[in-house]
């Protein structure tokens, strides 16, 4: 059985709006402490968890608290890796927000940083945990579309007046634009279905915003067992779209939907190819939970049972670090 653990969450955006409603619904865990350089922010956030939840403007003063055994990163990227190892230095276990950092060679020294502290340190891609994306992991595991031959993925979202000026856009506060915002999800699902990538190839573009990085990216990945990977990250698509397809030897699943922001719904489509090749598929529909914040719950569940059990989480900084390394050989062109 899991224990009660103390949290501390730093950055009240909206990420951590999302988090805070995630853990209100959890019995495993206290929220304590909310932290933000905006006062008021971090006030209003920590009213919302509840009186015994705290707001401070200050992490130095936060971590000197002996009570808080999990920090949150949820800050734009720039901070996420010198928080986390401000964490990690006060002996507290850590959940990043991704990328985690905002390169490669900090990502690195921050997990050895964390090995020699024997503390758990999680990346927070938390789309492995939406329904459709674990239900299309049990499929694939079970064997119900052999073995996989490639993936086709597009993350299109659907824009919001002035994001042009948001820190997302600042490529001293992001590290980059759209792929190392959204493109960070979609390379690590394709990274946890196909194992090792053999050869990366890329473009990046701003071909709408009026911004220092990307509003676009398209990526080619190959596997070191030859299996091919196709992905689009937009924030120009002005509909939100988001669509992840495997195909294997004999069937397929498509994830279509994720949360409520991209068509309201989430599914998974399954088929199977006719033995034939003379007559179109047979397909199951799955309907799934459209609830982003259950991705949350089940992330911090899995961290929870890591601590618990001594072991790295999944996915691990070793996970956001085989991203980060594709994202940098994008950008390096």
């Amino acid at each position: 059985m899991i224990g009660k653990y103390a949290v501390a969450l730093v950055g009240a955006g909206g990420i951590g709006k999302r988090w805070v409603k995630a853990l209100s619904s959890m019995g495993e865990v206290n929220l304590l402490a909310v932290l933000d350089t905006d006062g008021d922010k971090a006030r209003e956030l920590a009213g919302v968890y509840g009186p015994a939840c705290q707001a401070y403007t200050d992490y130095e003063e936060l971590l000197k608290r002996t009570d808080i055994d999990i920090v949150i990163a949820a800050t734009p990227h720039k901070y996420l890796a010198s928080i986390s190892r401000a964490a990690l230095s006060a002996g507290k276990h850590v959940m990043s927000e991704k990328p985690c950092a905002v390169s490669s060679t900090e990502l690195f020294d921050l997990l050895n940083f964390a090995q020699a502290r024997n503390l758990r340190y999680m990346a927070g891609f938390n789309h492995r945990f939406h329904e459709g994306f674990l239900l299309a992991r049990k499929l694939f595991t079970e064997g119900k579309i052999g073995d996989i031959q490639f993936i086709r993925a597009v993350y299109g979202f659907g824009a919001r007046k002035g994001m042009n000026t948001e820190w997302r856009m600042n490529k001293e506060w992001a590290g980059g634009g759209e792929l190392i915002d959204q493109g960070v999800h979609m390379v690590d699902m394709v990274i946890s279905f196909f194992g090792e990538i053999a050869e990366v190839k890329g473009f990046v573009e701003n071909l709408h915003w009026t911004a220092q990085v990307e509003d676009n990216a398209f990526l080619l990945l190959k596997s070191k067992k030859k299996q091919l990977a196709s992905i689009h990250v937009s924030w120009s698509n002005w509909k939100p779209l988001h669509r992840f397809e495997i195909y294997g030897s004999f069937g397929y699943i498509h994830v279509e939907g994720l949360g409520r922001k991209y068509g309201g719904t989430e599914k998974v489509i399954f088929g199977i190819r006719d033995e034939t090749y003379s007559a179109l598929p047979r397909e199951e529909i799955f309907e799934c939970n459209p609830d982003a914040e259950l991705s949350f719950v089940r992330e911090m569940r899995e961290l929870l049972l890591a601590i618990e059990e001594g072991r790295d989480p999944v996915p691990s900084g070793k996970d956001a670090l085989s991203v980060l390394k594709i994202v940098e050989q994008i950008y390096e062109g």
